[in-house]
C-alpha cells in the first residue's frame, strides 16, 4: 500500500529533527481568563510562520555540513506547545484520546508517577502558575536566544498573557548530563525522516501508521485536522543532587570491597545507570570506562538473562529493555529532546542543576506513562529490581549487581538524587494546525 510521506514542512522541527543547540530557553505562559485565552490563540496563529519545521532544521544542518553559503551556525529556532485547557477553549470539537493529557500532570503526578513533591511548590507548572503555552527558543548564540526570548515575552505580556516560567538550558561539554554520563545516545530512527527502517512515524506523530504498512490509529476526534502532524509533549523539570550521588557511590564502593575488591565509585555509578560515562555498554569483564568518541548503541540484552553484565535495575535497562525480556511484545519508544540546566557541579557546587526533560510521542499514556509507572517505578518489570537512579520508591529501593563473588544487593537506604520540581503534559501542533486553531475559534458554530 502507498504510505503517505511525512509532512516535514509542517511537523515541528524539535519533534523529529531535534534542535540539539547549545542554548535553549523554555518560556511558560498562563492564560486562565477568557480574554487571555482568546488572545493566546490569536498570538499562536501569528507565531505559526515563525515555528521551525523539520525541513528547515534538515536544510540548515545540511548547509552547515556542506560548508555552503548557508549560516555557519543555526539561527534561533522556535517550538510551540499548548495545554489541554487552551486546546479545548480554541477547538471544543477536538478531543485527543490520551487520558494522561486530559488528567494533567498536576492531578496525575502522585498516582501515576509516584511523585511525592507538592505541586504548589513546583517551579514549573504549579496550579497557580499553569503552563498553557510552552515555547522553546533555541540556538547556539546565547545573546541571540535571549533577545528572541525577550521579544516573545514582551509580545505575550502585551496580549494579556502571564509569564509563569522561564529557564535556560545549556548543552554541557561532551553532551553529558550532570551526573557525568553521555546523554541522548539511544534515539529511535523514524521511517521517512532520513531512514528507511526503524520505527513508524505514527509512534511519534499523529496521523500516521504506528506500524509499517498499517493504518493510522484513531488518536483524536478531530473533524478539522487541528491535530494533523502534531505530537504529544511531556515536560518535567528534574533537579539532580550530584554531591549526594557521588557520596553514595564512593561510600558504597568502599563498603563493598570485602566482596568486590577493586570496585570503584565510577564502576558502581555505571552499574546504576547501565552504561559507562562515555556511553560504552557494560560487560562483566570490563572494569573501567573504555572511552571513545562514538558510543556503541547497537547492543541488546540477549545473552544476559541473569543481569550479570547490565543489572536488571539499571536505569537504561529499566526504561529500554531493547530485545531483552520484558512484559510487552514491543518496547515503547519516545523522542527525548531535553537539555541540562545549571552549571557543572565542580564549577558551582551550591547552585541548583538538573535536566529539563522533554519527550515527544503520539500517546503520553502508552509511552511515557507506561515506562514510568510499569517499568521505572516497578520492582518486577521489565526485570526484577528498582531503578535506583529515577525510580520513586522512597522507602526501600534496591537492585542486584553481580560481582566476582556472586550477586550483591545494592540499596539506596532511602537516598534519592533526582527530585521532580514541575512540568506539564502538552500538545505540539503541526504548523498548519496552529493556524487552524484560530480559524476554529472564530467559527460561528463554535462561538
Amino acid at each position: 500500500m502507498n504510505v503517505r510521506p511525512l509532512a516535514l514542512d509542517d511537523i515541528q522541527g524539535d519533534v523529529l529533527g531535534g534542535f540539539n543547540t547549545d542554548v535553549q530557553v523554555l518560556l511558560g505562559f498562563g492564560a486562565t481568563q477568557h480574554d487571555a485565552r482568546a488572545a493566546a490563540i490569536e498570538w499562536l496563529a501569528t507565531l505559526a510562520v515563525e515555528v521551525t519545521s523539520v525541513a528547515e532544521v534538515r536544510r540548515t544542518r545540511a548547509a552547515m555540513k556542506a560548508n555552503c553559503t548557508g549560516p555557519d551556525a543555526p539561527p534561533v529556532w522556535l517550538a510551540v506547545a499548548l495545554s489541554r485547557a487552551l486546546l479545548a477553549f480554541a477547538a471544543p470539537d477536538v478531543f485527543i484520546l490520551d487520558q494522561a493529557f486530559h488528567d494533567g500532570m498536576v492531578d496525575g503526578a502522585a498516582s501515576s508517577l509516584a511523585d511525592r513533591s507538592r505541586p504548589d511548590d513546583w517551579i514549573a507548572g504549579a496550579p497557580e502558575r499553569p503552563i498553557d503555552i510552552l515555547l522553546k527558543v533555541a540556538g547556539n548564540d546565547p545573546d541571540a536566544v535571549a533577545a528572541r526570548a525577550d521579544a516573545l515575552v514582551a509580545t505575550a505580556l502585551s496580549r494579556g498573557l502571564t509569564l509563569t516560567y522561564r529557564e535556560r538550558g545549556d548543552r554541557l561539554p561532551g553532551d553529558i548530563e550532570h551526573f557525568g554520563f553521555r546523554d541522548h545516545i539511544s534515539q529511535p530512527d523514524v521511517i521517512g525522516d532520513g531512514s528507511a527502517s526503524g520505527h513508524a512515524p505514527g509512534r511519534f506523530v499523529l496521523g500516521y501508521p504506528r506500524d509499517p504498512g498499517g493504518e493510522p490509529p484513531a488518536l483524536a476526534i478531530d473533524p478539522r485536522g487541528v491535530t494533523d502532524n502534531g505530537s504529544m509533549l511531556v515536560f518535567r523539570r528534574l533537579v539532580q543532587d550530584v554531591q549526594a550521588f557521588r557520596r553514595f557511590t564512593a561510600e558504597r564502593a568502599a563498603s563493598l570491597q570485602a566482596v568486590w575488591p577493586g570496585l570503584t565509585p565510577d564502576h558502581l555509578a555505571a552499574l546504576i545507570v547501565g552504561r559507562w560515562p562515555s556511553g560504552a555498554p557494560l560487560h562483566k569483564a570490563r572494569l573501567s570506562d573504555p572511552g571513545g568518541p562514538d558510543p556503541d548503541n547497537s547492543f541488546d540484552f540477549f545473552g544476559d538473562d541473569d543481569g550479570v553484565d547490565c543489572p536488571f535495575g539499571a536505569h537504561i535497562r529499566k526504561v529500554n529493555p531493547r530485545k531483552g525480556s520484558s512484559d510487552v511484545v514491543e518496547v515503547p519508544r519516545m523522542l527525548r529532546r531535553g537539555i541540562p540546566f545549571g552549571p557543572l557541579f565542580d564549577h558551582a557546587p551550591v547552585v541548583e542543576r538538573g535536566l529539563l526533560f522533554l519527550s515527544y510521542q503520539s500517546s503520553i499514556t502508552a509511552t511515557f506513562l507506561f515506562i514510568s509507572s510499569r517499568w521505572m517505578n516497578s520492582r518486577q518489570s521489565p526485570g526484577k529490581g528498582d531503578d535506583l537512579l529515577v525510580g520513586r520508591h522512597f522507602d526501600h529501593r534496591s537492585m542486584s549487581i553481580h560481582g566476582p563473588n556472586g550477586p550483591v544487593e545494592l540499596s539506596t537506604n532511602g537516598a534519592r538524587w533526582i527530585t521532580p520540581t514541575g512540568g506539564a503534559y502538552l500538545f505540539a501542533p503541526g504548523i498548519a494546525g496552529l493556524k487552524r486553531l484560530s480559524a476554529t475559534m472564530s467559527s460561528p458554530a463554535l462561538r
